[in-house]
């Protein structure tokens, strides 16, 4: 791997072609997917369900937030005689940062990864050429791995899960995307998957302080399961430091196999397919309004509700095959 002393100006950052295009500023990035009546249990009381899709012109959801950190940290001046930046994640993020790392002038990219995340996302990070990619198994976690590589001279570590600028950038573009392609319909309820917390505290944020209310739910996997993408309560406290529940009118938890499933169900309708966090989300807003009494169902009459799907379904396919019945989710 290269390490070189990096020179780099706002202004050459500001102008670089994939700062230009990952930038979320100004841009019209999501867009809405309504669910048919057969996966809608919830038509008797005029409730329609959104599908909100951002990864249609950015790879994934992943790619708001982290354009937004790295921003910030370059105009403070952090990045100043940084040749590598390291960042661990499930994988998206960990792809946006090799995305925009040139952009900031980084030449290298250290990537901390759980064993775990699919080949496919790791053979997208390896096929760039400045991406060198750690595996982290056992006792040591990919968190603490990240902070030990980040101590090599001309390092930095950005940690999407203490970092504000997650939440700032949600709040700042994802938010007011998701009010403008519902086009001022009256949004009682939107689930996001927690990962890191940053997309629902940041869109909880914003329409707070739009509305004065919170309509945002929290969805994560039961506890010891895992989903690509999100994390259990555990997982979670262990490294998550945003204040991301401030914002927040619920939390509900739902099992992996109810998300590949939930995520294979919604392919039958919804195009881009989305993947496991957005049956994730899917499942857990259904549970969510379920489980509220007559009255309040009542309440949200005509009203309607929206899950976030974070990324593209087509990176998860040895896992919806190997986690899956075959005709499972299928309707």
């Amino acid at each position: 791997m290269r390490s070189a002393r990096v020179e780099r100006t706002l202004e050459k950052v500001r102008n670089h072609p994939i700062y230009q295009a990952l930038n979320p500023e100004g841009k019209r990035f999501m867009e809405v997917r309504w669910l048919p009546a057969n996966l809608n249990p919830f038509t008797e009381h005029d409730i329609s369900i959104a599908a909100l899709i951002p990864f249609t012109i950015f790879p994934h959801i992943k790619v708001i937030p982290t354009f937004q950190m790295m921003r910030e940290d370059c105009e403070i001046g952090l990045y100043r005689d940084k040749h590598t930046i390291v960042v661990d994640s499930s994988g998206n993020t960990a792809h946006a940062v090799a995305r925009l790392a040139r952009a900031f002038g980084f030449s290298e990219v250290k990537v901390v990864l759980p064993a775990d995340v699919p080949e496919s996302k790791k053979g997208i990070l390896t096929a760039l050429s400045s991406v060198e990619i750690i595996e982290v198994s056992g006792t040591k976690s990919v968190a603490e791995r990240a902070r030990e590589e980040a101590k090599k001279p001309g390092h930095y570590h950005l940690n999407q899960y203490s970092h504000m600028g997650n939440l700032r950038g949600h709040e700042l573009y994802t938010g007011p995307e998701i009010e403008r392609a519902l086009e001022g319909r009256d949004v009682s309820v939107i689930a996001v998957a927690l990962g890191s917390g940053g997309t629902a505290g940041g869109v909880g944020r914003y329409i707070r302080r739009r509305t004065g209310r919170s309509s945002v739910i929290g969805v994560r996997p039961k506890l010891g399961e895992q989903v690509p993408g999100a994390r259990d309560a555990r997982r979670m406290e262990a490294v998550v430091t945003l204040p991301w529940n401030n914002w927040l009118a619920a939390l509900v938890e739902v099992s992996r196999k109810e998300s590949f499933a939930g995520m294979r169900t919604l392919w039958s309708s919804v195009e881009p397919q989305p993947g496991p966090t957005s049956g994730l989300a899917w499942k857990g807003l259904e549970l969510f309004l379920k489980g509220l009494d007559s009255g309040t169902m009542e309440n949200l009459r005509g009203s309607t509700v929206a899950f976030v799907c974070p990324d593209d379904g087509r990176f998860y396919s040895e896992r919806t095959t190997g986690e899956l019945d075959p005709d499972q989710g299928l309707v």
